[in-house]
């Protein structure tokens, strides 16, 4: 082992003479999360080189992760391809190991940035002792990345970078004129589900706003940017007549991330859309573009689905009215029953991919098959949504355009609900739709059945028709009167989604303009037509 740890060193010793520092990232666990480690790194500090030192139970998934780190131009090092894993079960053995690499670094490199993102406690505390001995305190930084370590959060910069802090302890203050890679932006959002919005959302808001995000300890002195704590970033919805007439429809602190003023803003928007929309489209009534518009708010997650009524006559359900709909869905999900559950049309429309969203986090497994829960799309839904988008003409304006674009947006609830979720058909075909999901949803095999609605019509006549009986519980959905939370990275991270989707959505709406600094991006609808529609064009511009 030592041979091959020597051979390890002579390629670092090879590697050294192009750089003249490096980071070390010691991955024990969470190897998803090396692209974001290596990505903010790479960014904040200039770093090229990166040298992993890996247990041989993450090579596997080291492997296929660095595959994701395509965006920034750096020289990776693994010690899996040169040597035995550094990383060993035995502590101590990989102790004497580090070590050894460690004092060879201190001799050749001028700094070296030793990041621990992915190491659990026990072996981070062992580590840092260990290199705090051979190598000069002026040589060495050690590094923690924040972020979700979570398998399916998407890797930076796919994900905003207020996510992802960079916390840095040793003796080196950063310079504000490090030269750095820049994040090239995407040219046009178009629709690739909810995790691919975010994604190219989260890309765009990188490249328009500055790095610079993290905090420095020396080890009696706290450090902070304070150059970017007052940076604000402003989103503004703009009149279709009129793109100089705007009003502002978000606004944030890139160096914060989404807070209590952001969510509310968020929570809100709607109204402003309405308002512009009523100004755009005169003789049209604003109550018949409020109905449409405040689909948006639900549609988008800018706030919580909540469980209005029940109707069940086994008298076992113990759901409280009120109760946020993911909270629910995550209980039926733990439960040891076989549970089922179906959707009727409202709610694709009413955005219950997002609820599935929030409740796949809160299970750590995001955009991914919601275990324990069997999801029912009624063929009878799908049938009525679609006509919808095959009747009415994207060309028109007015009402007529909105209808179409919330029928397409429903559309593509549907179909995430089915690709990521694992949804089913429930071979539901009659009209009206209600009824015949009532009938079919009988067959089903759950030890529960749950048929969720939005539309209170629908809801009274399965009461009416007797269906919410025996296995069968009916539930009436309706919206949250609150924002969303802000207050952990978890809540950030719904938060940052929800406000990639509802910039996406607004854009079919209104055009929508991202102002930081003197830099502006506009969004504008492209395209309603196609497989990948909606499409969003992005232009650049300056003031």
């Amino acid at each position: 082992m030592l041979n091959q740890v020597n051979s390890f060193e002579n390629v670092l010793d090879q590697k050294l003479s192009m750089y003249k520092k490096l980071s070390v990232i010691i991955v024990s666990r969470d190897p998803w999360v090396l692209p974001t480690v290596i990505g903010r790194l790479e960014e904040e500090y200039s770093l090229k080189l990166f040298v992993l030192l890996t247990s041989k139970h993450v090579v596997e998934d080291v492997e296929k992760n660095l595959d994701h780190v395509k965006d920034f131009d750096v020289d990776i090092v693994p010690d899996y391809l040169y040597a035995q894993n550094i990383v060993r079960d035995n502590v101590f053995d990989t102790t004497i190991y580090v070590s050894k690499i460690m004092s060879k670094l201190n001799n050749n490199a001028e700094e070296i940035f030793l990041d621990l993102t992915c190491t659990d406690s026990s072996l981070a505390s062992t580590i840092t002792y260990i290199v705090n001995r051979v190598v000069e305190p002026t040589k060495i930084m050690f590094t923690l990345v924040d972020g979700i370590h979570l398998y399916g959060v998407p890797a930076y910069p796919g994900s905003p970078r207020w996510l992802h802090k960079v916390y840095l302890h040793g003796v080196k203050k950063i310079s504000e004129n490090e030269k750095r890679t820049p994040v090239t932006p995407p040219k046009q959002l178009e629709w690739r589900g909810s995790r691919g919005i975010y994604i190219g959302f989260s890309k765009l808001l990188n490249s328009l706003t500055k790095p610079n995000i993290y905090e420095y300890f020396d080890g009696s002195q706290r450090y902070v940017p304070e150059v970017l704590k007052d940076d604000v970033l402003t989103i503004y919805s703009h009149s279709n007549r009129d793109f100089n007439e705007k009003y502002r429809l978000i606004t944030i602190k890139p160096y914060m991330g989404p807070d209590e003023t952001t969510s509310s803003m968020i929570y809100s928007s709607w109204k402003t859309l309405s308002d512009i929309l009523s100004k755009d489209f005169e003789g049209i009534n604003k109550q018949a573009i409020d109905r449409i518009l405040m689909q948006i708010q639900r549609y988008t997650g800018s706030t919580d689905l909540v469980i209005k009524q029940i109707a069940s006559m086994n008298g076992e359900e113990d759901i409280p009215l009120g109760e946020k709909l993911h909270r629910v869905l995550y209980s039926l999900a733990t439960s040891k029953q076989r549970v089922d559950l179906v959707f009727d049309t409202n709610l694709f429309y009413q955005g219950i991919h997002m609820s599935l969203l929030k409740t796949s986090i809160r299970l750590g497994n995001p955009w991914n098959v919601i275990y324990g829960l069997n999801l029912y799309v009624p063929l009878c839904a799908e049938m009525e949504i679609n006509s919808k988008v095959a009747k009415l003409n994207p060309d028109n304006d007015g009402l007529p355009k909105l209808y179409y674009i919330m029928s397409l947006l429903a559309n593509r609830s549907l179909l995430e609900t089915r690709y990521h979720y694992g949804a089913q058909n429930l071979e539901a075909v009659g009209q009206p739709c209600e009824v015949s999901i009532g009938v079919e949803a009988q067959s089903l095999p759950g030890d529960r059945i749950y048929l969720v609605t939005a539309d209170h019509r629908g809801f009274t006549a399965w009461q009416t028709l007797n269906v919410c009986r025996g296995r069968v519980t009916c539930i009436y959905i309706g919206h949250s009167d609150k924002p969303l939370d802000a207050n952990t990275l978890y809540s950030k991270l719904y938060v940052s989604v929800a406000l990639s989707q509802l910039v996406y959505v607004s854009s079919m709406f209104t055009p929508i303009s991202i102002n930081y600094g003197n830099t502006n991006v506009s969004l504008t609808i492209k395209s309603l037509k196609g497989s990948n529609a909606p499409v969003i064009g992005i232009n650049w511009f300056r003031t």
